[in-house]
């Protein structure tokens, strides 16, 4: 009788253990990129993503890379339509921005193989790793904003987003919040948080990996504890809903336990729950001293921008087809001419990803993000770890929504592709082995 295993997967290949945790941990790290114009930088994410694309042709269309085409499809088309009947306030940055879409949106070719399989251990693996990193990063900023310096500012090099080198004074002055190797605390915190929800979960349940082989509990551990400082200094709105999710996926895990509780599971539950409320109950005490001030600045110009982009589209044209790529910075400036902007803002935009999107895609594009939000549920609602995927999931969509509007953040997508396969990872029965003859 033989019987297959998954040292027959590409999982149990070196070469592609290696060069999936390599490419992962890359989809971690937004600078430094190569500058391919004024406002477009390629991350090398992006770059091993774009290399990856002929061997990713020679395999089935998943959900991932169905999520991609349903995605780009509405840019594609806003474009087009706006170039040719309609009036955008800037069209030769049209087909300019549509590419840089495209090319922020190129992980989720990757993700297909990287995030479904027995590889997801090293994609788990690298973003531990990627979060470590980030916490001693921002650890060293929070020293250095002390003494008004910026460290490693020679890394920050992305014209993908704001220049850090016209930034970094008002940066050090008015705002010393640490953000890791990401342009600001929201871009961070969007990019890092679902995967710490994921990683407190498999912490709490390590036999819900053993489908794709997780067993780096240590590791998890640390970028759990270093995350939560990390998310808890950056003092992002986001964090209290990161800190929420990890204490609802671990709740969660105390009826199961009634009956099978050890010290083991005992201390790892305490853990992850003192880490949790430490980093939730810190950043709401700081919310705390200047909350009138983040509602009417920050928050209250977050949620300004955030109405104007979802009113903008008021024609009917416009509320098919959107205003087009690249065009909702330029309206929402006209909208919002009068309007003062706070200290710790370099620019006016629309702060919400999914907001900027549908705006400049109208209703193609919010038909197709529903369209992925659907495959997702999906995914989840068959798989075994529906609680934790519903965690994650609300994670990930509180960063896209009302966190950040940084489209070029790999790690966000990488994530994407992890939540599309969750029931590959997370099957309610385990794939059983086919036993033939020889």
């Amino acid at each position: 009788m033989q019987v297959r295993t998954a040292a027959g997967s590409s999982g149990g290949r070196p070469w592609a253990r290696v060069a999936a945790r390599g490419f992962a941990f890359s989809c971690f790290f937004p600078y430094p990129a190569l500058a391919i114009g004024n406002t477009t930088g390629l991350q090398l994410s992006q770059a091993l993503s774009l290399a990856a694309v002929p061997f990713l042709c020679a395999r089935a269309a998943g959900r991932p890379l169905r999520a991609l085409l349903l995605i780009l499809g509405p840019v594609v088309l806003s474009a087009s339509f706006n170039l040719t009947f309609g009036d955008p306030p800037d069209p030769d940055i049209v087909p300019k921005e549509s590419i840089a879409l495209a090319l922020a949106l190129v992980v989720l070719g990757p993700a297909e193989w990287v995030a479904g399989g027995d590889l997801f251990r090293e994609t788990l693996a690298a973003a531990g790793a990627a979060i470590v990193v980030h916490a001693l990063i921002g650890l060293y900023q929070v020293y250095s904003f002390a003494h008004d310096e910026f460290p490693l500012l020679f890394l920050y090099e992305n014209p993908s987003f704001k220049s850090m080198e016209e930034w970094h004074r008002i940066y050090v002055r008015y705002i010393k919040r640490p953000c890791g190797l990401f342009p600001e605390p929201s871009a961070m915190a969007a990019s890092l948080g679902p995967w710490l929800v994921l990683l407190a979960g498999l912490l709490l349940d390590p036999s819900s990996g053993r489908r794709f082989g997780w067993r780096g509990k240590k590791l998890a551990a640390a970028a759990l504890a270093l995350g939560s400082v990390l998310i808890a200094l950056s003092r992002s709105g986001a964090a209290l809903a990161i800190m929420a999710a990890v204490l609802v996926a671990g709740v969660a895990k105390v009826p199961s336990w009634s009956h099978s509780l050890t010290i083991g599971k005992g201390l790892t539950l305490a853990m992850v729950l003192a880490a949790a409320v430490a980093a939730g109950g810190y950043a709401a005490s700081q919310f705390g001293g200047g909350l009138d001030d983040r509602v009417e600045s920050s928050w209250g110009f977050r949620a300004l921008s955030i109405h104007a982009g979802l009113t903008a589209n008021t024609d009917p044209v416009s509320l098919v087809f959107g205003v087009g790529p690249g065009q909702s910075t330029l309206i929402l400036r006209r909208e919002l001419a009068g309007v003062p902007l706070p200290e710790d803002q370099f620019e006016l935009a629309v702060f919400s990803l999914t907001v900027c999107y549908y705006m400049e895609t109208g209703l193609l594009g919010g038909l197709a993000l529903l369209a992925v939000l659907a495959m997702v549920l999906r995914a989840i609602a068959r798989s075994s770890a529906i609680v934790l995927g519903l965690c994650s999931l609300g994670t990930w969509l509180v960063g896209v929504a009302v966190t950040t509007s940084y489209m070029p953040l790999s790690a966000i997508w990488l994530f994407l592709g992890a939540l599309l396969s969750w029931d590959r990872l997370f099957p309610i029965c385990p794939d059983t082995a086919v036993a033939r003859p020889r």
